[in-house]
């Protein structure tokens, strides 16, 4: 019974079929947060569209967010910084050092963002076994998480 309305809830959300979750520094999840940053750049990245949960890093170290990526675009290094420099002045140095040594990387559109009261380092550690990502994670290897951090969003939702 339990395990349907799960798949209910899932449905209903309308979210992507893919989950992760995706670290960010503090400065870029700001950026986003205010709607300043309308795509996350990564020198890898899965070549679809997903929806990912927000570990924000030290020294904030809490999921607090979900956000609903497009469709990433593989591109030349050129191509990004180009991107990058449009969107937002003086940010295409900063774009080159970061993919340096690369031909090419990911452009993701940011389409959705919902912030929601945050999980602890702590709390997730000692209640869902979980060890922040360096980059990115599927967040079905951790079944109890996931479900969790769904109902997070649903509650976030209904307000």
């Amino acid at each position: 019974m339990k395990e349907n309305m799960y798949e209910q809830l899932l449905l209903s959300l309308d979210l992507p079929q893919r989950t992760i979750i995706l670290s960010l520094q503090p400065g870029p999840y700001e950026e986003i947060r205010k709607g300043q940053k309308k795509i996350e750049f990564r020198r890898r990245f899965i070549n679809e569209p997903v929806g990912a949960f927000i570990y924000v890093s030290s020294p904030i170290k809490q999921i607090k967010a979900y956000i609903e990526f497009g469709k990433p675009e593989h591109e030349e290094i050129s191509t990004l910084v180009s991107i990058s420099e449009k969107m937002n002045p003086g940010t295409g140095e900063s774009l080159q050092e970061y993919f340096k040594g690369l031909n090419s990387g990911y452009a993701i559109p940011i389409l959705s963002f919902t912030e929601f009261a945050p999980l602890s380092l702590e709390l997730l550690k000692g209640g869902y076994q979980f060890t922040p990502p360096q980059s990115y994670m599927n967040l079905s290897a951790n079944p109890l998480l996931e479900k969790a951090l769904f109902q997070k969003i649903k509650e976030q939702k209904l307000k």
